[in-house]
């Protein structure tokens, strides 16, 4: 096998091995869905000695790949994978927020940035005065089925499958993210200015642009969106594998002596543009590539992450979530030009996907129902609208923050939680929404994770956070 074939596969077999130990208890029997849980899928691979042996010699040798599990974690993969001792690796706990903070500050500690070409790319602050059509209908052609797909051997798949509809669409929507990010980087102050000519009009922000737009005829919707967050992205044989990321929230489950664990959720607000010219799908959230963009659609998300839409908005309502989203990116260019010495682009410091979606449903809503927010706000306090946004926000990393599960339970991506296809999850969280209405709402302590606990989970979790940060680069 070739080297960097050997080297996808490090990252592959380290995700599973990382989502694995994560699932926890809400594993499916693989004839309830289309999906198939971490631990039928190791049980599989391990009965393979090449794949085993794969495992074994790449795994704690090189942190880029992934690999960074110490001596003793790596001891106890091989006695579990060797005892088959899969149900174990079921049981391994989630972390905390705060357990997650350390985890990434692990891992960035970890990296070495010397000569690192994978980096996010430096700001894209607009240097000069330009002036450009609108440049729709664009020309480009459409990803193939397979085209964010990487085979990794042993069955295993790596990234996404295109969304064929999307698809057909992608080329208007990459050139229409393309401006709205342009024009948010236009300083609100005037001086040199990034300018869209439409129809004689001149546009210089990404609210004008979409206003105008939006009096030429075109059907305007922005929607605030909660999925699972899917940090494994992985396929087996042509099935989607389960892998999400759970959480402790610390909320005690009631009638159990269980805290309550949930998949990271992930969230977005959505930009779907019809009209006689512009036809565009787009997404703006802050990912862990480290970017706070407008990003053009067109993968189809696994089924287990399910989904959800909070919030809609159309006319001046979209319009305003448009233009604070297009301040949020201008922010974020800033604060990563004032500290370029974050990890990660930022991720976690500046929150992760949540955050920047919670604060544009702060400000259209007057509160946020997302879960979790892990922003810094030091980060923050030169930006004025954002910086009161940020401080404003309910964060969980802040220490002694306690779980609300008010928004636990409004990042979850089914209108309805009896529909929810995670067995254990749903009858926790019907319970927790039970003790919730009637008055009596758990509330988590104030303690944190075990130290041994912490540690382990802190360096697996600094594995999959490297692999994921890889695979998101390698798409680009």
């Amino acid at each position: 096998m070739a080297a960097p074939m050997m080297a996808g596969l490090a990252r592959a077999v380290s995700a599973l091995v990382l989502s694995g130990i994560l699932l926890c208890s809400a594993s499916l029997r693989s004839d309830e869905a289309p999906w198939l849980p971490v631990s039928q899928v190791m049980s599989e691979l391990a009965r393979n000695p090449d794949f085993v042996e794969a495992l074994y010699r790449r795994l704690g040798r090189n942190p880029k790949a992934g690999g960074i599990l110490g001596p003793d974690e790596i001891k106890r993969l091989r006695e579990m994978i060797l005892g088959k001792d899969f149900e174990g690796l079921d049981r391994f706990p989630g972390l905390t927020v705060q357990g997650m903070g350390r985890s990434v500050r692990l891992a960035g500690a970890m990296l070495d940035r010397s000569g690192d070409d994978d980096l996010p790319p430096a700001p894209a602050t607009v240097e000069a005065a330009v002036d450009e059509e609108l440049g729709i209908p664009a020309v480009g052609t459409p990803p193939a089925p397979d085209a964010y797909l990487r085979p990794l051997g042993f069955g295993l798949e790596a990234g996404d499958r295109v969304d064929p509809e999307l698809a057909e669409r992608h080329a208007d929507g990459l050139r229409l993210a393309q401006l709205l990010n342009r024009l948010s980087l236009n300083a609100p102050d005037g001086g040199r200015r990034y300018r869209i000519i439409l129809d004689g009009r001149t546009l210089d922000t990404p609210h004008a642009l979409m206003d105008a737009l939006a009096l030429d005829g075109h059907d305007v919707e922005v929607r605030d969106s909660r999925y699972f967050a899917n940090f494994g992205d992985l396929i087996y044989h042509g099935r989607d594998v389960l892998t999400p990321f759970w959480i402790d929230t610390r909320l005690p489950v009631p009638g159990t002596d269980r805290t309550l664990l949930v998949p990271v959720s992930h969230s977005q607000h959505e930009l779907v543009v019809r009209g006689p010219v512009v036809n565009a799908d787009l997404s703006f959230y802050f990912g862990i590539d480290g970017q706070a963009v407008f990003r053009p659609s067109v993968t189809r998300d696994q089924a287990w992450v399910m989904g959800r839409v909070a919030h809609r908005y159309r006319g001046e309502e979209a319009m305003e979530a448009i233009r604070l989203a297009g301040v949020i990116v201008r922010a974020y260019d800033a604060i990563k030009q004032r500290h370029p010495e974050l990890p990660f682009g930022g991720y976690y410091a500046l929150g992760v996907c949540n955050d920047v979606n919670a604060m544009i449903e702060l400000h259209m809503r007057g509160e946020t129902t997302l879960f979790p927010l892990t922003l810094d706000p030091q980060f923050f306090t030169e930006e004025r609208e954002v910086g009161r946004l940020a401080e404003s926000l309910p964060l969980d990393s802040r220490w002694r923050a306690a779980a609300d599960p008010r928004r636990i339970l409004g990042s979850i991506p089914v209108e309805d939680i009896s529909t929810l296809p995670l067995p254990s999850l749903r009858e926790d969280l019907e319970k927790v929404r039970a003790a919730l209405m009637s008055g009596r709402p758990s509330r988590s302590g104030a303690g944190d994770l075990a130290l041994p606990g912490a540690v382990a989970a802190g360096i697996l979790v600094a594995g999959l956070w490297s692999i994921r940060l890889w695979l998101v680069r390698r798409r680009r």
